[in-house]
C-alpha cells in the first residue's frame, strides 16, 4: 500500500507538470495493482480528459464511482464529461455533484453552461441569482457576463463586473479579466480605457501596460500605443510579438522584423510570433518567408473520403447542433455561430465517421510535407506524434465571415466544407493580414469552398474568409498539435 500511495503521488506530480502520458502509465500501472483504487481512477479520469480521450475518461470515471458513489471529485469529473459529449444525463449529473458540494462556483458555472447548451437561456439567470451568494466570485462574474453577450445580446452585460469593480477597485486579475473580455469582444478602445483606469487604481503593472499598448493600437490609436511599449521590457518574448504588430501599424517593418526575430531568439516554438514574422517577411522580401509558409506541400485542399449519404447526414446534424451555437467570444466568426466544447467527443457516428476521414487526410498531409527541419516551426515536427486537438463547427450566413486570424494552439490549421454559399464569395483566403495591420499583403493562396473538401495548413498562417451574399456557408474545423499523451 505504501507502494501505491507513492505511486499515486508521484502521477499527480507528472500531472501538474503536464506530462500526461507519463502521468497515464503511472497511474494504469498503479491500478493494475490496486483496481480498487477509486482516487487512482478518479485521476486518471482527469488525465484521460486533458490527452483528449474523453470515451476513457468516462470509463475511468465510472470506476471510481463504482468503488465509492459519493465521491464529489469523480462526481463533478464525470459531470463534465457528460457536458463535454452532449449526453442526455449530464444535467441529472451535475445536480448529483451539487448535492454534495451545493455552493461548489466550477460546478454552478458548468450547470449554467450546460444549460445554456441545452437552449435553457434561463440558466443564465439562475446562475446571476447564485453569484449573490459569491459576489466576489471573479471568474464567475466575468463568465456571466460572457454569456449574457454570446446568448442573449444583452447590452449591460458587464454590470455585475462593472458593480463588482466599483467595490474591490484594486483587483487586478478582474481588471485583466474585463479588460480582456471587452477586446474578446472586439471593443479594444474601452478595453485599452480599462486598462488605463486600473493603471489608476492598482500601479503601472507590465500586465496593464501591455493591454493598453495592443488594444489602443488596435482601436486605431498608434501614438498612444507606442508611447506605452517605449515604457515596456525589450526582452519579455510576449512584448516582442506585441511591439512588432504595433511596428508594422506604424509602418516601421525593419523595427518590426528586428522585434519578431527577438522574441524566435527567445521562444523559437511561439506560433504567434511566427504567424507575425511571415507577414514581415514577405512584406519585405525576406528569403526566409518562401522558406517559411512558400514550400510545396505546406497548404494543400483534399477531398474527404465520405460518401454523399454521410455528408447529408453531417449536413443535418451540424445544423440541428447550431441551433444552440453562439457567436463566440473571442473567437474569429463575425455574423454566425459556433458550437461549444469540442466536436469530435460528441457521440454521434456521423462525426466518428468524419473524424476517421479526417485523421486519414491528416496523415497523408503531414506525410507529403516537405522534409523536416528543426529550424522550421511546423516540420520539426514532421515526424512527431501529432494529434487532432480542438474541434468546432461553424455556420455563416449572409456578410457572416471569419476575421483573419492564426491558431496559436496548433501546429495545422484546416476547414472542411458541408454546405457553400449560392453565389460568389465566401472563399478562404490564407496569408491575408487583418485590416488594423494596414499592411498591404495579398493572400497567398484563394480557396473555393467546395462541398466534401478539406483545406490544411500551417497554423501560423493569417486566415480569414470573404463575405457573400446569398445562402449559407456550413465548416467543420480542427487544430492538429502535437499529442499530449506523447510526454
Amino acid at each position: 500500500m505504501r507502494h501505491g500511495s507513492y505511486t499515486f503521488d508521484q502521477a499527480i506530480a507528472l500531472y501538474r507538470k503536464g506530462r500526461l502520458g507519463s502521468a497515464r502509465a503511472a497511474l494504469t500501472s498503479l491500478l493494475e495493482q490496486q483496481p480498487r483504487h477509486a482516487a487512482a481512477w478518479a485521476a486518471l479520469g482527469f488525465v484521460e480528459r486533458d490527452i483528449g480521450d474523453v470515451a476513457a475518461a468516462a470509463v475511468a470515471f465510472d470506476e471510481a464511482l463504482q468503488l465509492n458513489a459519493s465521491d464529489p471529485i469523480a462526481l463533478s469529473g464525470r459531470a463534465r464529461i457528460a457536458l463535454e459529449r452532449a449526453e442526455g444525463g449530464a444535467l441529472q449529473r451535475y445536480q448529483a455533484a451539487l448535492s454534495l458540494l451545493p455552493d461548489e462556483p466550477r460546478l454552478l458555472l458548468e450547470l449554467a453552461e450546460a444549460r445554456v447548451e441545452r437552449g435553457d437561456a434561463s440558466g443564465i439567470e439562475d446562475f446571476s441569482r447564485q453569484l449573490d451568494r459569491l459576489p466576489h466570485w471573479t471568474e464567475g462574474q466575468l463568465a456571466l457576463a460572457r454569456m449574457r453577450w454570446e446568448s442573449l445580446g444583452d447590452e449591460d452585460f458587464d454590470g455585475g463586473v462593472r458593480r463588482l469593480l466599483r467595490e474591490t477597485p484594486e483587483s487586478l486579475d478582474l481588471w485583466l479579466g474585463f479588460i480582456d473580455l471587452l477586446s474578446s469582444l472586439d471593443r479594444f478602445g474601452p478595453a485599452a480605457d480599462a486598462a488605463r483606469d486600473a493603471r489608476q487604481v492598482v500601479g503601472d503593472r507590465a500586465e496593464l501596460l501591455l493591454r493598453e499598448a495592443v488594444n489602443a493600437g488596435r482601436a486605431g490609436d498608434v501614438g498612444r500605443s507606442g508611447q506605452i511599449f517605449a515604457r515596456l521590457p525589450v526582452d519579455d518574448p510576449v512584448v516582442a510579438v506585441e511591439r512588432a504588430l504595433h511596428e508594422i501599424r506604424a509602418g516601421e517593418l525593419e523595427r518590426a522584423r528586428a522585434s519578431v526575430d527577438a522574441a524566435l531568439e527567445k521562444d523559437p516554438a511561439s506560433i504567434s510570433a511566427w504567424g507575425v514574422a511571415e507577414l514581415v517577411y514577405r512584406a519585405l522580401d525576406d528569403p526566409r518567408a518562401g522558406w517559411l509558409s512558400g514550400q510545396e506541400g505546406l497548404v494543400r485542399t483534399l477531398c474527404l473520403a465520405l460518401d454523399v449519404e454521410v455528408l447529408d447526414r453531417l449536413k443535418t446534424l451540424l445544423r440541428s447542433l447550431h441551433e444552440t451555437g453562439v457567436q463566440a467570444a473571442g473567437q474569429s466568426v463575425r455574423g454566425g455561430t459556433q458550437t461549444r466544447w469540442r466536436l469530435f467527443d460528441r457521440p454521434e457516428a456521423e462525426l466518428a465517421a468524419l473524424k476517421q476521414a479526417i485523421d486519414s487526410a491528416v496523415a497523408g498531409y503531414v506525410a507529403g510535407l516537405p522534409p523536416a527541419d528543426e529550424r522550421h516551426p511546423l516540420l520539426r515536427h514532421r515526424d512527431a506524434a501529432l494529434r487532432v486537438t480542438g474541434s468546432w463547427s461553424v455556420r455563416l450566413t449572409g456578410s457572416g465571415r471569419h476575421v483573419s486570424h492564426t491558431h496559436p494552439l496548433g501546429l495545422i490549421g484546416s476547414a472542411c466544407y458541408f454546405v457553400v454559399p449560392d453565389g460568389p464569395g465566401g472563399q478562404l483566403e490564407l496569408g491575408r493580414p487583418p485590416p488594423d495591420l494596414k499592411l498591404d499583403l495579398e493572400p497567398m493562396h484563394v480557396i473555393t469552398p467546395k462541398r466534401g473538401l478539406l483545406a490544411l495548413f500551417p497554423s501560423y498562417l493569417h486566415h480569414g474568409t470573404t463575405r457573400f451574399g446569398a445562402g449559407e456557408r456550413l465548416s467543420v474545423a480542427f487544430d492538429v498539435a502535437l499529442d499530449p499523451a506523447a510526454f
